[in-house]
């Protein structure tokens, strides 16, 4: 009986240790998935604004233009609160990482980072 309870109790453990790493899973694929598509907005840096648009594609990239032609490109994922902008030609600890928020029903983003700007952006 009490081998039966042990192994009821390791099985639930797992089930349970399984589930929470899919709800992690799933939440990180529902943001990207809110974050795919072409985003208009505002970069705010000190006394500056740029306007630029932010455009996320499935295949994990991003670009980045301003309204004076510049392109930069990036591969991003997401980490806890932070959505990492990682330019390709540098390794991934040099990622810009922004704290991000949704609102006004997942159609406006606010891009955050204390050191460079903040973004915000209206979906497209």
């Amino acid at each position: 009986m009490k081998k039966q309870i042990i192994i009821i109790s390791i099985a639930v453990l797992l089930i349970c240790i399984c589930f929470s790493g899919c709800n992690e899973n799933s939440k990180k694929i529902n943001i990207k998935n809110k974050l795919i598509g072409i985003w208009s907005g505002t970069s705010y840096f000190l006394n500056d604004t740029t306007n630029i648009t932010l455009t996320f594609y499935k295949d994990d990239t991003a670009k980045q233009e301003d309204d004076q032609s510049h392109i930069h490109w990036f591969n991003f994922d997401i980490d806890d609160n932070c959505l990492n902008l990682i330019l390709p030609e540098l390794p991934p600890e040099y990622a810009i990482c922004y704290t991000y928020e949704f609102s006004n029903n997942d159609n406006a983003l606010t891009l955050t980072n204390e050191s460079l700007d903040t973004i915000i952006l209206n979906k497209q």
